[in-house]
């Protein structure tokens, strides 16, 4: 299929991966000249026209979704029988492929793709968009380390084909949540089961669940408990095995409410890691239980003697005196001074509250048109306070600039999109124009950030506008030792024009005529391309001689001899006689500049000399 143009502008240039509905194709949009990945569907969803309406709805709802962690969809469309979505092209892994080749991932790798997750899957949530079949295989990881979130509306396309565990699709199985598996409505928590899914087998390199039949793991997602996690890889700390734990509950309710609660939780427990206090030896301190002896109450009011309260009172200073021997000084906690994290990003302000031995916990997130994104915008206690080690210090996180929708810009004028943007708040960015022959000149064809999507107050739009038609292409002429107006009417001839023209002293060409062109003659060119010209202001060159001598041939018995000069002043005839086969021909020739001649004989060229 290499080669073959999709919807007049996708160009396919090699397949990238399949799945079990779908071909993904790496593609040149040719009206963009950009990379992108195109999805095309198998044969035999093209013929399921229920499956295929569901497929453009959805696709076209996940469409609307711009977010840095979520692959955008740039075009769905129809040729013929084939259906393709087209979709931003990802330079990258997937996370199925990072877990196939490295197992287990470390703790803070793993945190850091999750939260990422989570905030695309919160995207699409307040969209009132549904995933549907988070997994590794839909997670993509860039070269720079950006996680992207795939396949929003084919997962929704092909929810209720995914229980039929035909094919590749068999897969997804070992993500699905229990209420998804019964048939049950799904909600974002269905998203949040199965992220919780992905997180496990980040931390441990296996899923949840697993079986030989894909039917007794999706029982085992409705009725079993998995491994605990540190079972399987003790460095999960305790605090983010409750995080997965909660994520994998069987009850959509006792999950987490959002996605961004999970990540507040992944975020509240990665500052706090490490702080569990333990005994420097890990000795448990045992206290025995209170055990009924049979005497019932009789025995409960015989009254101790003064030996047995001595004993009881012996042994109680000694345990505490042996509890306060094992924890040291740090049975009430050491004193510490509360660090400035203000500013800071959510890991700076982690790192520097570490050094004293403090936690974080994030307990809201707020927009803030100062304090970039994911950036500490309070801090309580405050900097400077003293606090016992081990205390949280409570964060609120900035969401960054309130957002506000981007306005629609497709086919406006530049001036109009100007006009457009300022009245929204933004900026006009790049302005990048290109042939396209849908649009006339001047107007724009396609904008970045797209229209509805999200963006932060003043930003810059970035504006792509139509050249108009492509321009037929012609061969620059000759124009050097031409005058200026033989030069215009050459180039007019040629659809061309005369940019800048500059002068120059020349002692080749006489005063007026072209001596340079910054565009080489034969050179393939644009129609309208402009050229500029160099243009002799003298003195020109002075008048040389020379005897030119040649021999004629046998051939014939008489030869008519002509001969042309082409030199600075241009072309002319400077000789014209009959001559004998085999004579001699001499002729003194004055010319100016660089010159050639052009010897004919009975009208048929002999010979071109340089002089």
């Amino acid at each position: 299929m290499d080669g073959t143009l999709l919807g007049d502008r996708y160009e396919i240039l090699e397949v990238i991966g399949e799945g079990g509905m779908a071909i993904v194709y790496k593609a040149r949009d040719a009206v963009l000249d950009r990379v992108v990945a195109l999805k095309v569907l198998k044969d035999e969803f093209d013929n399921d026209p229920s499956f295929v309406e569901k497929f453009k709805t959805e696709a076209l709802a996940a469409a609307k979704l711009s977010h840095p962690n979520i692959v955008n969809i740039f075009d769905v469309g129809q040729q013929n029988s084939k259906h393709y979505i087209v979709m931003e092209y990802v330079e990258g892994q997937t996370l199925q492929e990072i877990i196939s080749s490295q197992g287990p991932i470390p703790v803070n790798q793993a945190l850091n793709i999750t939260a990422m997750i989570c905030d695309g899957l919160q995207a699409a949530h307040d969209k009132g968009i549904i995933h549907r079949d988070v997994k590794p295989h839909n997670i993509l990881i860039t070269n720079s380390g950006i996680v992207k979130v795939a396949d929003f509306g084919i997962a929704q396309a092909i929810s209720k084909k995914t229980l039929t565990f035909n094919g590749h699709i068999v897969g997804t199985v070992h993500y699905i949540a229990p209420e998804q598996a019964k048939g049950e409505p799904v909600t974002p928590a269905t998203d949040i089961y199965s992220l919780g899914c992905v997180l496990y087998e980040m931390l441990t390199g296996i899923v949840p669940f697993d079986a030989e039949s894909p039917l007794t793991v999706v029982l085992k997602h409705i009725h079993d408990e998995p491994v605990m996690p540190r079972k399987l890889n003790p460095d999960i700390p305790v605090g983010l095995e409750n995080v997965i734990i909660k994520s994998l509950e069987k009850s959509p309710a006792s999950r987490y409410k959002s996605a961004e609660r999970m990540r507040a939780a992944l975020l509240s427990f990665n500052s706090s890691v490490g702080y569990k206090r333990k005994r420097s030896n890990d000795d448990t301190i045992m206290i025995p239980p209170i055990i009924d002896d049979g005497g019932g109450k009789d025995v409960a009011r015989k009254k101790l003697r003064p030996a047995g309260i001595a004993i009881i009172a012996i042994a109680i200073v000694g345990f505490l005196v042996g509890v306060f021997f094992q924890l040291g000084g740090n049975l009430f906690g050491q004193e510490v001074i509360v660090p400035e994290i203000e500013g800071m990003t959510i890991q700076e302000a982690d790192e520097e509250l570490k050094k004293v031995k403090l936690a974080m916990e994030v307990i809201d997130r707020q927009n803030h048109d100062e304090i970039e994104a994911d950036h500490i915008i309070s801090q309580q206690p405050a900097a400077g306070q003293k606090v016992k080690e081990g205390r949280n210090i409570e964060v609120i996180l900035s969401l960054g600039s309130e957002l506000i929708s981007v306005p629609g810009l497709v086919g406006a004028t530049i001036s109009e999109a100007e006009i457009l943007l300022r009245n929204a708040g933004f900026s006009k960015g790049v302005l990048e124009g290109i042939f396209d022959e849908r649009f006339a000149e001047g107007l724009v064809i396609s904008q970045d950030p797209t229209a509805g999507s999200k963006a932060a107050e003043g930003e810059k739009i970035n504006i792509m506008y139509s050249k108009g038609k492509k321009p037929e292409r012609v061969s620059m002429p000759a124009l050097i030792g031409l005058s200026l107006n033989q030069a215009k009417n050459l180039l007019a001839e040629n659809n061309l024009e005369i940019g800048t023209n500059s002068k120059q002293e020349s002692t080749e060409y006489f005063e007026g005529q072209i001596i340079d062109q910054d565009t080489k003659a034969g050179v393939l060119v644009d129609e309208k391309t402009v050229v500029n010209l160099v243009i002799s202001q003298g003195p020109g060159p002075i008048a040389t001689s020379k005897n030119l001598q040649f021999q004629l041939p046998e051939e014939q018995d008489y030869y008519k001899v002509v001969i042309k000069l082409k030199d600075s002043k241009g072309e002319r005839e400077i000789y014209s006689e009959l001559h004998h086969a085999k004579d001699m021909v001499h002729v003194g020739v004055s010319y100016f500049g660089k010159a050639s001649v052009d010897i004919i004989l009975n009208g048929s060229h002999f010979r071109t000399m340089s002089l």
